[in-house]
């Protein structure tokens, strides 16, 4: 329900009683007197029932009963049109009840409308002038009908503003139920945004700095043993950890610029491989390059396959046999892009679960996941082997 509607439900009754009140007065051509008794009372019940629901329907009940007993005028005085306040009393004060759906409104509607028929047939001026005389002289089956008819017809009309009154309150129920989804299902899509984000950073992080904090710290323990003997080799190595560094650091530089928008500046790709491989071999492990299929790949797939095999090579530096080396193949057939690492590991080596548990492998699951593709590894012995395919 909008704002400005909620603001104008505490004046809806006693609006709706007040020109109600005025058109009553001016059909049955009353002025401010006694005989306009009942009419003010179920007026004043109205203008209170949203708020006041109960007392609303106690006072109206209790002017309806003094009219029974005669100490408020009668029908014939007071004008039977004043009973049209009863179906809108009910509406009201349904809008009004904290649980709308249990008995005691219907059976309140039900018994205002049995209040309205004793008041009519207590009048036997009113019944005469309605009926004619000649119901008095009917039979009493004749009697009992016509006041059925007369229950029924307010029974019907109470009743039908209580279920309008329903249907509202469901209504509403319903639109602010829907508000609330929306705006959970809002902050779940924000939640899983940064969700994403957070995971996408960690991912890159992940792979930016574990390949080059592996190749630099090879090389810092290489210089350890080297620098007397061969201090050409300290040299090589010097440039391998300043390239390495520098390279981290670039690459970290614009994912942390990128935070909140897709990753700007030049990314790694398919081309930089040769360089990727030349480091590793600069830090004991050889890595052969066999990449004809790699051709025509979008910016996604292209980012995709370095991300895998700078992984996938890095596990192998870190976990695997260096002396052996590992081979990278990629290759096109029906299925698309099929991308194949294979390392040996070290002796008695089981650094590397064949089920992923740590980031690296589940990372490069995701990967190819969000490139349309998928991800195995296989642990063969000592051969470990990751194969991504790609569409």
């Amino acid at each position: 329900m909008s704002t400005s509607i909620q603001a104008l439900r505490p004046a809806a009754a006693p609006i709706v009683a007040a020109a109600m009140l005025v058109a009553l007065m001016i059909l049955d051509e009353h002025g401010f007197d006694a005989a306009s008794a009942v009419l003010f009372a179920l007026t004043a019940a109205v203008a209170a029932a949203e708020l006041i629901p109960v007392p609303a329907f106690i006072f109206a009940f209790a002017a309806l009963g003094l009219q029974a007993f005669g100490v408020f005028p009668s029908v014939m005085v007071t004008g039977a049109t004043q009973f049209v306040m009863l179906p809108v009393l009910v509406f009201f004060a349904t809008l009004g009840w904290r649980e709308p759906q249990r008995w005691p409104l219907p059976v309140a509607a039900v018994a205002a409308a049995g209040m309205v028929a004793v008041n009519w047939f207590a009048d036997t001026s009113w019944i005469n002038f309605v009926f004619g005389k000649q119901l008095a002289e009917a039979g009493t089956f004749r009697i009992a009908l016509y006041a059925f008819l007369v229950f029924a017809s307010f029974t019907a009309l109470n009743l039908a503003g209580w279920a309008a009154a329903t249907t509202v309150r469901q209504a509403a129920a319903n639109r602010q139920a829907k508000e609330q989804a929306e705006s959970r299902l809002e902050s779940t899509s924000v939640a899983l945004i940064v969700e994403q984000e957070r995971n996408r950073i960690a991912r890159e992080l992940h792979d930016v700095l574990a390949h080059s904090l592996a190749v630099i710290t090879a090389q810092a323990e290489g210089i350890r043993y080297v620098h007397r003997t061969e201090p050409e080799s300290v040299e090589e190595a010097a440039g391998i950890i300043a390239s390495s560094a520098r390279s981290a650091l670039q690459e970290t530089r614009r994912l942390v610029q990128s935070f909140g928008s897709e990753l700007d500046g030049p990314a790694p790709g398919a081309a930089d491989l040769p360089a990727l491989a030349q480091r590793l071999h600069s830090s004991g492990m050889p890595v052969e390059l066999h990449t004809g299929g790699l051709e025509g790949l979008s910016p996604v797939e292209d980012l995709t396959v370095y991300r895998i095999v700078q992984e996938s090579l890095t596990n192998a530096f870190k976990h695997g046999d260096r002396s052996a080396g590992a081979t990278v193949m990629a290759d096109r057939d029906a299925t698309g892009l099929r991308l194949t690492i294979r390392s040996k590991l070290a002796d008695g080596g089981t650094d590397v679960p064949p089920s992923g548990t740590g980031r690296g492998i589940p990372g490069m699951r995701e990967r190819a996941t969000a490139a349309g593709g998928y991800l195995t590894t296989v642990t063969d012995g000592q051969l470990f082997e990751v194969e991504a395919t790609l569409p």
